[in-house]
């Protein structure tokens, strides 16, 4: 039992930090400056709240509250604002959600054909990544930045559920509980979406902080526990 509980608290902080970089790839992308992977020092906080978890709570959480949620936010809400307000005024150059995909197929099999000599399977390995990671980048920002949101409320419920807690609850006060996270997920995903996709709310600078602002706080209950 209290291996689970290990494990659920290291693999959720872990699964927090890989979407957190992957936000803070999207940021250095888009704004083509190096200097935002400044912002992967955050997950310093939750590596070192991590540690002390593990060493001095055996893994387990507190009664009303989250640190490794409320970090999490720390890591992850900066690069979303970043992205919404970088993309304020731009859409793709496609139809909304439009995927665009500049990587070809014969590229693809050029790098196969190319791994068939002396270098072997492992240069196909490589060839083969460096094209998925190209065709990656060719993805529209406002379609990434929509994943990210999303991706960001699934974790923060999942982690929910995957977080061992301070004290026992029953299983309907858990199942309550994680059906109350997804309502409030659902709720922000829509808020959030419906108001930035709205023409007019891109042009306004203002308008985008002031909605950026009450989505932030609004994510602030997910740390809570409540049960």
């Amino acid at each position: 039992m209290e291996l689970m509980v290990l494990l659920n608290a290291l693999v959720t902080r872990l699964l927090f930090v890989l979407h957190s970089l992957i936000g803070v790839w999207r940021v250095t992308a888009a704004k083509k400056e190096p200097k935002y992977w400044l912002l992967a020092l955050l997950n310093l906080l939750l590596c070192l709240e991590t540690g002390l978890t593990l060493k001095f709570k055996q893994g387990r959480g507190y009664k009303w509250f989250s640190p490794a949620i409320f970090l999490y936010l720390i890591c992850t809400v900066p690069s979303l604002w970043l992205l919404e307000i970088h993309h304020g005024t731009q859409y793709c150059g496609n139809e909304p959600g439009a995927v665009q995909v500049n990587v070809s197929n014969q590229d693809f099999n050029q790098s196969r054909g190319s791994s068939h000599g002396s270098e072997g399977t492992d240069h196909h390995i490589i060839q083969t990544a460096k094209v998925f990671v190209n065709q990656l980048s060719t993805i529209c920002e406002t379609v990434w930045t929509l994943a990210l949101h999303q991706t960001f409320l699934l974790l923060l419920v999942v982690g929910r559920w995957l977080l061992p807690i301070g004290v026992e609850i029953t299983r309907d006060q858990l199942s309550q509980l994680l059906l109350m996270f997804v309502g409030t997920a659902a709720d922000i995903l829509e808020f959030a979406s419906e108001t930035l996709d709205i023409e007019d709310v891109r042009k306004n600078y203002a308008l985008i902080n002031a909605i950026l602002a009450v989505w932030t706080w609004s994510m602030l209950q997910f740390p809570l526990d409540l049960a």
